[in-house]
């Protein structure tokens, strides 16, 4: 009965009993015979009486109520303070829906668990909704749907994803009831919530762990504290051959191979014992009694008391690695072309007849033997062939040795020979003579003839050195004295070769700082025009004003420079200083007409000239036909296709150009009438000899006459004399430079006039 019927029920009966009151006693009154004065009397104390009795029963009515009122009021309390204590408990959020309403009720507790304030979530459902996971919702309407339609006794469940206050996603289980009304409609949604992310990421990582042990190919086995196994994985039958239901409620003791004393499980165990964790070689047993090697690991495992609980032995079978053991080393050792000692292996076993030479008087000696022009075979048959062609001169070289003596491939085209029956120098000659003469007689390689020699370079030990370092550096220095003494020979190690090395060494560190540190200068030498002598131009030519030796000759670091790759870092030095140089003179209103730079072969072999030169031009400021490129002939016949394209994109720029020592190389007409070239320059070592020599009579006037020909200037260089400076004006030569006309000087110091 609702407080709505209970209320009209109570007031029908008040009505009941005090209408029956006045009419009975009315009635009452009536039928005594009583006077007007008695019966007013008697009505007034009946109406009194009539309200002391209503106020009594309306007295006792009330006090019930409220009492019945408090006692439920108590016990709701009670009861709201029992849920709050265990959801506090079990961190749990409550959460109430009003669906007719549509207003929902957040606890403080759900405020809690996304990190929020308490009343954060207001009691409209969408700005919930915002907390939600998008790719969560539509998962969540589903299941919202299925609850609503559902009976009332089905229980709600579901897991989603809510935004944290601090940005991230909580997971979330939610479980709940739908309460309906009278009419069986859903009334309330009321249930709670509980944050699980921290579940899923463990239960993720059982997950994850369970599929490593399942899928690893490491064996792995679980024992008690009692060493009695409890679990094994997949591996662990693949590598020892026991099923799971074989070594279940076994031992590890069962796998013993036998070949461990006790010592070496004592040591384990006190290892494991102390450090919670051993690992190392052990051999073990499979099934079908085949003794094999380990590498295992085993850990003790405790609870969370830290209480012993279980030993975990992770295992590999490293038998293959041990069976490919001397396959490694081979590999490690040797030279899988030619399937000689490599460098290391030779390295160590020079070592060890050092050792014993200063043990035992030992002498002997090592030879490093280099095939002259291996790299034509290369480059022009491709390397396959030089592959065949290396085996097979290696297999020649080792035909002609005794067992005393190392034949090794250090790299490339280079063999090493360790010899240690060769105490004299005679001995080693003869045997280095007879390894030059085995190359004599052709290769036949893919049905062709091929020939190759070679050069070797010899050091004796231990006269020649007492270290590996020293007699390798030595041997190097032989072989290079050998290779320059016109190759298909050999030489012994002399100290004068060293020194010479150390020195070069030495150059080449001291230009790098001379690049760093600007002890590089530029010096100009004059060009002169032959018919009138006006200075029409100056060539920069690069000084080093070292701060201890001084001016150091061009002679002496150049090839060291072209050698080492430094010329390139030194001519585009040399580039910007006489461009900058030349800016300096048109300023000052100087005649020359131009500057003219040599280019080395190697920054021309580049192909990046065209805009390097570009780059100094518009940073200087210097019009490109006051710069004339020197590119020697040799350059340009390397490659003249690629020589012409750059010498093109250099014309185009609108710079001079000229071929620096013509005569020199082996040039071809039909090329040469192709460059883009206005100026030749003939060689000193022509006009040395003039006019007497008639060699260089004759090559000087067929230059000027080729030259003119082709409508090119022809520049004589190294003019020392004036009979020679007369004779070139006679034959019509352009323009000169050389001592006579003017030497190199730094630029403060040319006469301009």
């Amino acid at each position: 009965m609702t407080t709505r019927q209970g209320a009209l029920r109570l007031t029908l009966n008040y009505l009941v009993v005090a209408s029956l009151w006045v009419f009975c006693s009315d009635m009452l009154l009536t039928s005594l015979g009583l006077t007007v004065r008695q019966t007013e009397q008697i009505q007034v104390w009946k109406g009194l009486t009539f309200v002391l009795l209503t106020s009594a029963l309306l007295y006792v009515t009330i006090r019930w109520h409220l009492e019945r009122q408090a006692r439920i009021g108590s016990a709701l309390q009670a009861s709201e303070e029992r849920l709050s204590l265990a959801l506090s408990a079990t961190e749990d959020g409550l959460w109430d829906w009003d669906l007719q309403r549509q207003k929902v009720f957040y606890s403080a507790g759900y405020h809690t668990l996304l990190g929020l304030p308490e009343g954060a979530l207001s009691n409209d459902r969408a700005q919930w909704e915002q907390l939600l996971h998008p790719d969560d919702h539509p998962r969540y309407q589903r299941a919202l749907a299925e609850i609503l339609q559902a009976d009332r006794d089905t229980p709600y469940e579901n897991t989603f994803r809510l935004r944290h206050h601090d940005g991230s996603y909580r997971w979330i289980l939610s479980r709940g009831r739908v309460q309906v009304d009278a009419k069986g409609q859903p009334a309330r949604f009321i249930g709670t919530v509980k944050d699980i992310t921290q579940r899923r990421a463990d239960a993720d990582s059982l997950r994850q762990a369970a599929a490593v042990f399942e899928a690893t190919q490491e064996g792995v086995l679980v024992t008690d504290v009692q060493q009695n196994i409890v679990h094994i994985n997949p591996a662990f039958s693949r590598i020892t051959g026991y099923s799971e239901a074989e070594i279940l409620g076994q031992q590890p003791t069962l796998l013993k191979s036998g070949r461990h004393d006790a010592a070496f499980y004592q040591h384990l165990w006190q290892t494991l014992q102390t450090e919670g964790i051993w690992s190392g070689e052990v051999w073990n047993r499979r099934k079908n009694g085949e003794i094999y090697p380990q590498w295992q690991c085993i850990r003790a495992i405790h609870d969370d008391n830290g209480l012993l609980s279980h030993y975990v032995a992770v295992f590999s079978d490293i038998s293959v690695l041990k069976h490919s053991q001397d396959e490694l080393d081979h590999l490690a050792h040797h030279d899988p072309l030619s399937n000689l000692p490599n460098r290391l292996l030779f390295t160590e076993r020079v070592e060890h007849a050092l050792g014993r030479a200063q043990n035992e008087a030992h002498r002997g000696a090592v030879m490093v033997i280099d095939l002259d022009h291996f790299k034509h075979i290369n480059e022009s048959l491709g390397h396959n062939i030089g592959d065949l062609l290396l085996k097979a001169a290696g297999a020649r070289f080792a035909r002609q040795l005794g067992k005393a003596a190392t034949l090794a491939r250090l790299g490339g085209d280079e063999f090493g020979l360790l010899s240690e029956d060769c105490g004299q120098a005679e001995q080693a000659a003869q045997l280095a003579q007879q390894l030059i003469d085995c190359l004599t007689e052709p290769f036949v390689l893919e049905g062709q003839e091929l020939f190759i020699s070679a050069s070797i370079g010899i050091s004796l030990y231990p006269q020649d050195a007492q270290t590996v370092e020293q007699v390798l550096r030595n041997v190097d220095s032989a072989l290079f004295k050998a290779k320059n003494s016109g190759r298909e020979g050999f030489a012994f190690y002399d100290h004068a070769q060293t020194e010479h090395a150390r020195q070069r060494i030495e150059l080449i560190a001291g230009l790098r700082h001379a690049l760093e540190n600007e002890e590089l200068r530029v010096h100009y030498q004059p060009l002169c025009r032959l018919d009138d002598g006006q200075m029409v131009g100056v060539e920069a030519l690069v000084r080093w004003q070292h701060p201890q030796r001084g001016l150091v000759p061009p002679g002496e670091f150049i090839p060291v420079a072209e050698d080492s790759g430094m010329i390139n870092a030194i001519d585009a030095w040399v580039l910007e200083h006489a461009c900058r140089q030349m800016v300096a003179w048109r300023a000052a209103g100087s005649p020359l007409q131009f500057v003219a730079v040599n280019i080395s072969s190697r920054l021309f072999s580049r192909g990046e000239l065209d805009q390097r030169v570009a780059r100094v031009l518009a940073q200087t400021g210097l019009p490109a036909d006051c710069l004339e490129l020197e590119v020697t002939e040799s350059a340009v016949m390397d490659d003249p296709d690629q020589a012409q394209a750059l010498l093109e994109r250099l014309r185009s720029l609108g710079v001079r150009l000229a071929i620096d020592d013509f005569g020199t190389g082996y040039s071809s007409l039909a090329r040469l009438k192709r460059l883009p070239v206005q100026k030749l320059k003939l060689d000193q070592s022509f006009v040395a000899g003039l006019p007497d020599d008639k060699d260089d009579r004759a090559i000087t006037r067929a230059v000027i006459a080729l030259a003119h020909s082709m409508e090119m200037n022809v520049l004589a260089e190294g003019i020392e004399r004036v009979e020679q400076q007369d004779y070139l004006r006679e034959l019509g030569c352009d323009y000169a430079q050389g001592y006579f006309i003017g030497r190199p000087v730094p630029a403060d110091a040319l006469k301009l006039t």
